[in-house]
């Protein structure tokens, strides 16, 4: 490397320089600063980049409010649906409609029926979609007992995701349009 020297009088053993003249400098080690002389580029760029990473770090977390409580106690969903027939027998949809679920859950959102009938067992699987997450409830029922379905719940998402639960199906009313159905029960999370 280069320099040009900035008097005219510098000395080296046996020479004399001449004003504007280049001589041979050895290079500055890594990290070593020269007083009036700017730093190589890497080191700048590096800083620069030190700086950026140290001031973005980790971003804050946002505002989430309290951690939802688990459910535990007594629910009612009600739900509202148009069924398609009594036909569907193989697991098909056999009603959609509109839910809401109160008392140790509160939530609403769109509900799916699925009907699978073998000899005198009835299976309705009915899946909340809420906006909290889905829960779906299992609900046996037999064409030759008049007793009420018993239900319980198979899986739930997201808000709801460990719920358990049983409980019974008070209404069932499926002959009327739109059909009403309401269970009760409890849950716990």
């Amino acid at each position: 490397m280069y320099q040009r020297q900035p008097t005219a009088d510098t000395e080296r053993p046996g020479r004399t320089m001449k004003r504007g003249e280049l001589r041979k400098v050895d290079p500055v080690p890594a990290g070593v600063f020269l007083r009036n002389r700017f730093a190589p580029p890497l080191v700048g760029i590096g800083l620069i980049v030190a700086v950026l990473v140290s001031s973005c770090g980790s971003s804050p977390k946002p505002a989430t409010g309290p951690s939802p409580k688990p459910a535990n106690g007594n629910v009612t969903v009600e739900s509202t649906e148009a069924l398609k027939s009594d036909d569907v027998t193989n697991g098909g949809v056999a009603g959609t409609g509109h839910f809401t679920i109160s008392g140790a859950i509160a939530d609403a959102g769109a509900i799916t029926d699925y009907r699978t009938v073998t000899g005198d067992k009835i299976l309705i699987r009915r899946v909340a979609v809420g906006q909290k997450g889905t829960i779906t409830f299992l609900i046996t029922l037999y064409q030759s007992a008049s007793a009420p379905g018993k239900w319980t719940i198979t899986s739930a998402t997201r808000t709801y995701t460990g719920l358990h639960g049983s409980g019974t199906q008070v209404v069932d009313n499926y002959t009327s349009t739109p059909a009403t159905f309401v269970l009760a029960g409890t849950v716990s999370q």
